[in-house]
């Protein structure tokens, strides 16, 4: 398979991971850190809740899954797919930014231990 078409690929998987498990970080990150925010504007709240899960769950299994079952490149791909979360972490959060960090060294190690083991596997 071409690499890039397989990179392409595995960033569908990465967006298609990242929506379905937004929640789940929402229940068991956000709100445990963060707590739950009340404001007159609810809509608002909700945006700004709905943004930081889905920028952890983004940043969480792209490290998973490109560390995981990228190719020889998936390093560069990385950084490349980070990029621009990391500017809006930066910009938007900047008091918080440690929890993205621990979150992508998380998914960074899960992706590590199975590439580990996928190559364990093979041989």
């Amino acid at each position: 398979m071409n690499k890039i078409i397989k990179n392409i690929l595995l960033l569908l998987i990465v967006l298609v991971l990242t929506y379905f498990f937004s929640g789940y970080f929402y229940n068991q990150i956000y709100s445990l850190v963060y707590g739950s925010a009340s404001s007159l504007f609810i809509i608002y709240a909700g945006i700004a809740k709905l943004l930081a899960v889905f920028v952890l769950s983004y940043i969480f299994f792209v490290l998973l899954v490109f560390a995981g079952f990228g190719d020889k490149k998936k390093y560069w791909w990385i950084g490349i797919l980070v990029i621009p979360v990391v500017i809006f972490e930066l910009y938007f959060d900047w008091a918080h930014i440690y929890i993205p960090i621990v979150v992508g060294i998380v998914g960074w190690g899960v992706g590590f231990l199975v590439s580990k083991a996928l190559a364990f596997k093979k041989s």
